[in-house]
C-alpha cells in the first residue's frame, strides 16, 4: 500500500536532493558529453541542450539512475500561477516537484566568422548565476548548477574568464568562498568547478561544469 511504499522510500521524500545524487548527477553529465555528438560551432544553447538532454535521458536509462531529466522546464510563481522563466535542464530526484537540480546552460569562447573570440564570461554570471541569486531557480533548495558549453574547446581559459567575472561581482553574487574553486564533489576533475554562496540565511552551492565543444 501507500504507506508500505513512503516507509520504504524514505529519502524520496526528501526536502533536498542528497549529494549522493549530486555526485551521480554530475558524473551522469561529464560521462554524457564525452560520448555525445558535438553540436556545430553556430548552435545555441536551447538546441545543443535539447539534444544532449535526450542523450542523457538514453545514458540514464542505461545506468538505472532514478532521475527524471527535462529541459526548458517552466518556473511557476507559487502565489499567481504565472511562469517567471525557463530552466534549461532539470535532474528531478522523488516525489517533490520543488526538489530538483538544476543547471542553467551558456555558451563560452563563441568564435566568430572573423575569428574573433568572445567569452561571454559576464553573460554567464550575469545571466546564467545571478538566476540563482535572485531566487528565480532554484528557491528554498541549497545548490545548483552552470553548463558551459566552452565552442572552441580552450576550456582552460573560459574557466579562467569566468573566474574572472566572478570575482569582479562577488558582491551581487554574495560569495562566501574565494571566488571558483574545485569541486569538492569531484575535485580531480578540472572541469568541475564551484562557488559558494550566501543568501540571506540561506547557504547555496553553485556547481559548474565546463564542457569542450570545439
Amino acid at each position: 500500500g501507500e504507506a508500505m511504499d513512503t516507509a520504504g522510500y524514505p529519502g524520496l521524500w526528501s526536502d533536498l536532493v542528497p549529494d549522493g545524487s549530486l555526485a551521480q548527477i554530475i558524473s551522469l553529465v561529464l560521462d554524457g558529453w564525452d560520448t555525445f555528438k558535438r553540436p556545430a560551432s553556430h548552435e545555441t544553447e536551447p538546441p545543443i541542450t535539447k539534444r544532449f538532454c535526450c542523450w542523457l535521458r538514453s545514458q540514464r536509462d542505461r545506468t538505472r539512475l532514478p532521475l527524471r531529466i527535462d529541459c526548458e522546464v517552466p518556473v511557476l510563481d507559487a502565489t499567481a500561477g504565472r511562469e517567471v522563466g525557463r530552466m534549461d535542464l532539470t535532474f528531478s530526484y522523488g516525489w517533490h516537484e520543488k526538489v530538483y537540480f538544476a543547471f542553467e546552460c551558456k555558451r563560452l569562447n563563441v568564435v566568430d566568422a572573423t575569428k574573433r573570440r568572445r567569452s561571454l564570461a559576464s553573460e554567464y554570471v550575469h545571466e546564467g548565476m545571478m538566476r540563482y541569486v535572485e531566487g528565480k531557480y532554484a528557491r528554498g533548495l541549497d545548490k545548483g548548477g552552470m553548463l558551459g558549453y566552452v565552442m572552441d574547446g580552450d576550456v582552460p581559459a573560459a574557466i579562467g574568464a569566468v573566474g574572472r567575472s566572478i570575482t569582479e561581482q562577488r558582491a551581487a553574487l554574495k560569495l562566501k568562498n574565494g571566488g571558483l574553486e574545485l569541486s569538492s564533489i569531484l575535485p580531480d576533475d578540472a572541469r568541475v568547478r564551484e562557488t559558494r554562496h550566501s543568501f540571506d540565511s540561506r547557504r547555496f552551492v553553485i556547481h559548474h561544469i565546463f564542457v569542450a565543444v570545439g
